[in-house]
């Protein structure tokens, strides 16, 4: 097919026709097996560490760590609770301001990131509590020879 113009001549060439080309095809069976050699070749994957689902219990409200403290100490309810509100508030606070708390028993609590909702303020806290002594973090793996 040819276009001519006042400035350029475009000649388009009608698509040539496919040449057979030989081809050596390699049988099916040949190629399946040469999958199969390498896959069985391929190293065993071992298991080095079970992950133990942890399923979330009720939540402990307000009136139970209430309780649970009053069991702890030995105080009255009537001591227990305006410790155990105030702290919490306190603690709540410096949350919401962004402050990093390190309180032993407890460990080292981080905001990560936050948020300001509508009706909430959502908190991203990592908590970070070190090992009980004596117990390294690997304690219950197994070692690369076993």
């Amino acid at each position: 097919m040819t276009t001519r113009s006042t400035k350029t001549t475009k000649t388009t060439a009608a698509p040539k026709k496919a040449t057979a080309k030989k081809t050596t095809a390699k049988p099916a069976k040949a190629t399946a097996t040469k999958v199969a050699a390498k896959a069985s070749a391929a190293p065993k994957a071992t298991v080095v560490e079970t992950v133990k689902p942890k399923v979330a219990a009720a939540p402990v409200k307000k009136p139970e760590l209430i309780d649970r403290v009053m069991s702890e100490t030995g105080m009255k309810k009537k001591d227990v609770k305006p410790v155990v509100e105030a702290m919490l508030h306190v603690l709540g606070r410096a949350l919401v301001q962004g402050e990093e708390l390190v309180i032993p028993p407890l460990g080292k609590v981080m905001v990560k990131n936050s948020k300001d909702l509508a009706n909430a303020t959502v908190m991203n806290i990592k908590i970070r509590q070190p090992n009980p002594a004596g117990q390294s973090p690997k304690e219950g793996l197994a070692e690369a020879a076993e």
